[in-house]
């Protein structure tokens, strides 16, 4: 049995997302004859290590580890687990602790899963060649970058300065066999909705300014429901109850019915105003049977395609009036047949099963195992 370790900064909390990612990719692995070893920041709930002992790995929880990488506790978890494969996430990827930590004596290969949303900046002149420089020697320590879109790994390259050949694609992806049970009517009232953090980089100003808008030239428009915590849920709401929107506007707090949530709304908003490198909502909404309403922010037109409705990101106006066509019935036989066109997309590119595969082919040929 090939033992592989990953450390990742990151606290379970929801039944979604990376947390049965994990889980899915536990269990595959032990199929392929390695057990998975997850370090993660913050302690999750039981059912979650549960399901990943009975995948067969083990879960091993590191409060030092949160928000920053402290090697003395990394070195300590991998002389107990001994991983001939260790991988790294949520961390900084070229920062010398975490290098460090890849070099243990036990690690064969080390590998980084980019899944990280923070946007990269451009550097020019002598400051560019100097990360191009630094991205070219470090990113060769890695033996596989795997991250999520073609505009993350497009990112990397050309702002990390990594080199191409290590830099490795693989889409998120989303079960859409949950999300079988559609609907079969949606009513007129059902609401738009947002699904995420509540805070500035996920454009919920610009949301909630576009929304006011709309409620003002049409009073009888549904209501906007926002799903998710953040640093701005208190002020926000607040705000909303000052422009007298509190009817009209509800934030649901941390939900583990997001799926029934997005197949029964008018319309998923994904306003988000900075890289996202592959926005697991955008998957699920895309999934969910729903028109879908997003920014032009990083992969989300590349995950969309043609096919969804795209904005610029921070602009209420534009987001206002793309609401507000969508509530006319002259285009509702567009965005039926839109709809339709987004599922088949999941279905042909974004599914979990897709996904959970690729990692477990990569994890295999890290371990010598096919």
């Amino acid at each position: 049995m090939k033992n592989i370790l990953l450390v990742v900064d990151f606290k379970p909390r929801l039944r979604r997302g990376l947390e049965l990612w994990l889980i899915a990719l536990a269990s595959a692995l032990r199929e392929r004859g390695m057990r998975f070893y997850v370090l993660v920041s913050g302690e999750g709930p039981q059912w979650f290590v549960e399901a990943i002992e009975g995948g067969g790995g083990k879960v091993i929880t590191e409060p030092k580890m949160r928000g920053q990488f402290d090697l003395p506790t990394a070195n300590k978890v991998m002389a107990a687990t001994r991983p001939e494969v260790a991988i790294f996430m949520f961390y900084p990827m070229l920062s010398f602790p975490v290098l460090w930590a890849a070099r243990h004596s036990s690690v064969k290969r080390a590998l980084f899963f980019d899944h990280s949303s923070i946007p990269l900046t451009l550097k020019t002149g002598l400051k560019g060649l100097l990360t191009w420089i630094r991205g070219q020697v470090l990113g060769r320590l890695y033996w596989k970058i795997v991250t999520v879109s073609g505009f993350k790994r497009q990112r990397l390259i050309e702002r990390l300065g990594l080199p191409p050949s290590r830099v490795h694609l693989i889409y998120n992806g989303v079960d859409i066999y949950q999300f079988a049970d559609l609907p079969r009517i949606i009513p007129a009232d059902a609401p738009f909705l947002y699904v995420g953090q509540i805070e500035l980089f996920k454009g919920i100003p610009t949301l909630l300014d576009a929304y006011t808008e709309l409620r003002q030239r049409n009073p009888g428009c549904p209501q906007l429901h926002l799903a998710g915590m953040g640093s701005l849920r208190d002020s926000m709401e607040q705000e909303m109850k000052r422009r007298g929107m509190d009817g009209a506007v509800r934030f649901l707090g941390l939900r583990d019915d997001v799926r029934e949530l997005m197949m029964s709304s008018r319309a998923i908003l994904i306003p988000s105003e900075w890289d996202e490198a592959c926005a697991m909502v955008a998957l699920e909404a895309m999934a969910s049977g729903r028109p879908v309403l997003a920014s032009n922010a990083g992969s989300l037109p590349e995950l969309l395609g043609e096919h969804g409705v795209i904005f610029p990101a921070g602009n209420s106006r534009a987001l206002g009036e793309a609401m507000e066509r969508l509530l006319d019935p002259a285009h509702y036989e567009t965005y039926e047949q839109s709809v339709a066109l987004l599922r088949k997309r999941v279905a042909e590119t974004f599914t979990f099963d897709q996904m959970v595969r690729g990692y477990a082919d990569t994890l295999s040929t890290a371990c010598g195992l096919s």
